[in-house]
């Protein structure tokens, strides 16, 4: 009873809208195997729907939808593709020229129960929140925990930064990803059918081991990470990009060395995406392996490369805020500039690190780390015009830490 007090009272304290949410299971005959909701495109206009079927499925790859309270239905249909390693088959559908600041109603062809999504409200005016974090099952039970305490935040869209299901990769651990899509089924869809779409990146756990001779083109990267380059629409190949929402913000997903290499051709895409995006207000790097970790080495290799080749042009493009995974703990490190500790607004916040839904790992002391945590968690992050607000939520639902920024 103290939790379930606690995970509905502090929204309220805080100003912060929750919802009544349930613990419902809807998966049933009525659904389909697996429901996911994200984006390729304008968040403002658009919406792709993926939805997951099992053998005998006699319906098409279609679906209705409609402004909600509209009485029309408006007929949408995409393509299907296998599973892989699965007997299941994806279908994807992408809606185009959606209104901003709606809800819209859908149904699947072949299944009954009506669902819902909202578009993004345009203008910088307009309050977004999202929840953040990565690393997000070792344990299913672990995972809907904190699937369950983000949501009480009422988030128009989680953002995961890798090590999904930690499937490896491999066709032996299909069973995981079925674990992990139910997780979502059964946690991330409110009690009213309104479904939250989902942005994901790449992390080590989902690429198989590779040779030495590896080399990243499109086979290479289908063929050691299959799962994530086709239970996905985006970022889809090359395995990393960025989602705009206008010129108020933009997230920017990178690959830390799993199916691309940290320097060279990546490096120099996230430099001209930077500096296309100049007059962006609010730039979020996501990424999985840490530059400043909370647990592994700061002279690892890769996170040496983060921070060589990343980094600075983080700080040559006026990123304020950085969220890193892998290390199975929280951190929040001081605004950092140039390798030092600068002022509050000064330098870049580096957040993580990846303990959604894994067993946390102890934390070390470094330099850098302004607060560290050895706990399940997610970060509730409402942007408001200049305004950053971050509220660091655990998976009981206590607020544990916070972090404003103001621009």
């Amino acid at each position: 009873m103290k939790k379930i007090i606690i995970a509905f009272i502090i929204p309220l304290l805080i100003g912060t809208f929750a919802f009544a949410y349930s613990d419902i299971t809807f998966t049933n005959e009525n659904e389909p195997a697996g429901l996911f909701l994200t984006w390729k495109d304008d968040p403002y206009t658009t919406m792709v729907i993926d939805y997951h079927t099992k053998p005998g499925y006699q319906g098409s790859s279609a679906l209705q939808y409609r402004v909600k309270g509209a009485k029309k239905w408006i007929p949408a249909s995409g393509s299907n593709f296998p599973y892989p390693h699965h007997d299941r088959t994806i279908h994807r559908i992408a809606l185009n020229k959606l209104k901003a600041g709606k809800t819209y109603e859908f149904t699947l062809d072949g299944f009954t129960r009506i669902y819902s999504f909202k578009t993004l409200p345009k203008g910088k005016k307009k309050p977004v929140r999202f929840a953040i974090g990565g690393d997000t099952m070792h344990q299913k039970a672990w995972m809907d925990s904190t699937n369950r305490a983000a949501m009480v935040y009422d988030p128009d869209f989680i953002v995961w930064g890798g090590d999904l299901a930690y499937a490896n990769g491999s066709p032996d651990n299909i069973g995981r990803w079925d674990d992990w899509f139910q997780s979502i089924m059964e946690t991330l869809i409110h009690p009213d059918g309104r479904v939250v779409p989902i942005l994901v990146g790449i992390g080590n756990h989902e690429v198989q081991r590779k040779p030495e001779d590896y080399v990243a083109n499109d086979a290479n990267r289908l063929r050691y990470a299959p799962f994530y380059y086709s239970l996905f629409a985006f970022p889809g190949q090359p395995g990393y990009g960025v989602i705009d929402f206008g010129r108020y913000m933009s997230f920017v997903f990178l690959d830390t060395d799993h199916t691309n290499p940290i320097d060279g051709v990546q490096t120099e895409w996230l430099k001209e995406t930077l500096e296309a995006r100049s007059k962006t207000l609010h730039i979020i790097p996501v990424y999985h392996v840490p530059g400043y970790p909370s647990n592994r080495s700061y002279d690892g290799g890769t996170q040496t490369r983060v921070r060589e080749h990343f980094v600075p042009l983080f700080e040559a493009h006026r990123v304020k805020m950085a969220f890193e995974n892998h290390d199975h703990t929280y951190k929040r490190t001081h605004p950092l500039k140039e390798g030092k500790v600068v002022g509050n607004g000064e330098g870049i916040v580096y957040l993580g690190d990846g303990s959604w839904g894994v067993k946390p790992r102890n934390t070390n002391e470094a330099w850098y780390l302004a607060r560290r945590e050895s706990l399940h968690q997610c970060i509730i992050v409402t942007i408001e015009g200049k305004s950053i607000d971050m509220k660091m939520v655990s998976k009981e639902g206590e607020v544990f830490d916070s972090y404003k920024i103001d621009l």
